[in-house]
Parts: C-alpha cells; sequence; structure tokens
C-alpha cells in the first residue's frame, strides 16, 4: 500500500475521446495502473436526488437542471498511472482540465471478503471512504484497489496498527 497521486481529468463525452486519451498516454511511455469513468451528467443528477431526499436543497432544481445539461458535455476520468508528473504536464500541454489528489493505492489478495477487511479497519479508525474503485482478473492472486479517503496518512497508519 501506498500514497499516490490521482489525476481527475474531464474528457468530453463523445465517441473515440477516450480512445484519444489513451493513445496520448501510450504514445508518452505513459501506463494506466487504474481507471475509473463516471458521466458527470449522471454524478450531478444523483447528487440532486440524494440533497431531495436526505437534506435541505440549497439551489433550485432549474439550477441543477442547467448545470447537468452542461455536465452532459463530459466525463469525469480518474486514474492513477506510472509517471504522474510527466502525465500531468502532457495533459496541460494539451488543454485537458485536470486536477490532482492524494489517493491510496493497495494491492490486495484477491479473494473474497479482503475488501471487506480493509474498509473495516478503516471504519474503525473513523475514516470515510469517499470512493473506491479497482479490479484483478479472475485468475489473478491479487488485485488493485485505489481508495479515496480525507486522510490518507490516517488511513496508511490504521491499516499498519
Amino acid at each position: 500500500m501506498k500514497k499516490e497521486k490521482q489525476l481527475s481529468v474531464f474528457l468530453r463525452n463523445v465517441p473515440g475521446e477516450l480512445g484519444r486519451f489513451a493513445d496520448l498516454m501510450g504514445k508518452s511511455n505513459i501506463n494506466i495502473l487504474a481507471m475509473f469513468i463516471q458521466n458527470a451528467a449522471d454524478y450531478i443528477q444523483e447528487m440532486f436526488e440524494a440533497r431531495g431526499k436526505s437534506i435541505k436543497r440549497t439551489a433550485s432544481a432549474a439550477s441543477y437542471g442547467s448545470v447537468i445539461k452542461e455536465a452532459k458535455e463530459y466525463s469525469l476520468i480518474r486514474v492513477v498511472v506510472d509517471r504522474t508528473e510527466k502525465a500531468l504536464k502532457l495533459l496541460n500541454q494539451a488543454n485537458y482540465r485536470v486536477n490532482t489528489s492524494e489517493v491510496l493505492v493497495m494491492r490486495l489478495d484477491n479473494r473474497p471478503g479482503t475488501l471487506s477487511s480493509v474498509s473495516e479497519r478503516f471504519g474503525d479508525a473513523n475514516i470515510n471512504i469517499n470512493y473506491v474503485y479497482g479490479s484483478g482478473a479472475l485468475d489473478a492472486k491479487t488485485a488493485i484497489y485505489v481508495f479515496s479517503v480525507p486522510d490518507v496518512a490516517g488511513a496508511l497508519k490504521s491499516l499498519s496498527e
């Protein structure tokens, strides 16, 4: 397990855009280690619905509607790559909108219950998991998981105790 920088990149939501992104990484010898893509409009719609059910809305339905309409033009891709600084420079030069954040990347045994065990340790340490993504091949002994947590150092400490 180790701390890594994750790149969050907005891609235009059009056919071929992921291919262009992957080609840019590949031609620059940057390996994508983990990836998660989410349609921005779906995310905003889910937030709007959750706010309507659980907490007081802070904006009108019309405001959310206009944001959702604009968001349909983009997808959010979160990636961990082997050459983060090079990828960040390359993406900025190519005029992609990109942000970085600290995440925890873990190689877990690829067997039932492993994710549960790690998640429970975070919970016991009062560390919230914002989101997680990962996978392993069916016949692989390990899987890679990327955890977004508010306190990466605290999460690392909770796993080492």
